[in-house]
């Protein structure tokens, strides 16, 4: 094996080719694609991960603004699904994600305020409440045309609200999530994401207790309210036996059928 101080990049893209897996083959092999690609990969980490951050922050708005696409051909096919469907389109994602949210804020802070005095101001938005979904074990793919990614992670995550006796519910969630990424003037934006959530329980919950969960009574069922497109995304009652999101593998392009949006599901393949 080379030393430290044989190896130079004109050697790297043969180890490369060499060292990974025949199931991954490179779409682009010279240097600049190299690099390019790598660039790509940590460009497409670094925005999930500033997507964890405006959660935990609450700056949902700032998230759609920053880091989801914007050109119009592109935002009417955005996408943001979990279990019970997706939302469709991003006035939609806008409407649920941020507009819902912001509104259902300012109820708490409303019953907050009157509770213990803190000022109804909107500086003070989501007091009582905390998120955090932190994202591990990236595994991202970037098109043979360089012009989008494919991206799934795991989230252990927690999210608490105020509730209106005084106290906070606490909740445990687990979810897989995929997304799709695709070029804007250079700088790859988020597309399509789909949350699948494996397992969630509120704190304190007895964890013998049966897997199935009615809707009406999952606290992430009833956040999400009701979807563009109302369906069965993921099944959790088994775990991973619908295999849904799959797990991403190289790809020429982009398009809806291979895609993490509704037109990429088994149930709707280029049906929306």
């Amino acid at each position: 094996m080379a030393s430290n101080r044989d190896w130079n990049a004109t050697k790297f893209p043969a180890w490369f080719e060499h060292n990974i897996p025949k199931r991954y083959p490179l779409p682009r092999k010279n240097d600049e694609d190299l690099l390019q690609m790598v660039e790509d990969i940590e460009e497409v980490r670094d925005l999930m991960s500033l997507r964890s951050y405006y959660q935990a922050a609450g700056k949902r708005q700032e998230e759609l603004d920053e880091l989801w696409v914007s050109e119009p051909l592109h935002a009417a096919k955005a996408s943001f699904g979990a279990n019970w469907g997706y939302y469709y389109g991003k006035n939609e994602i806008q409407r649920w994600y941020v507009d819902e949210y912001t509104a259902r804020k300012k109820e708490q802070l409303k019953v907050w305020s009157e509770k213990n005095g803190t000022a109804y101001d909107e500086a003070n938005l989501g007091a009582g409440c905390m998120a955090m979904f932190p994202m591990s074990t990236s595994l991202v793919r970037i098109s043979a045309d360089g012009q989008s990614a494919k991206g799934m992670w795991y989230s252990i995550g927690q999210q608490t609200e105020y509730q209106e006796d005084g106290t906070a519910q606490g909740q445990w969630q687990y979810n897989k999530v995929c997304a799709d990424f695709i070029k804007e003037n250079g700088k790859f934006k988020i597309y399509h994401i789909v949350c699948a959530n494996d397992q969630n329980y509120a704190a304190g919950t007895d964890y013998s207790a049966p897997t199935y969960i009615d809707p009406k009574d999952d606290m992430m069922a009833v956040e999400f309210g009701t979807p563009t497109i109302p369906m069965n995304v993921h099944d959790n009652t088994y775990n991973w036996a619908d295999n849904y999101p799959p797990m991403p593998e190289p790809y020429e392009t982009l398009t809806p059928e291979n895609s993490y949006g509704p037109e990429g599901h088994p149930m709707l393949k280029g049906g929306c």
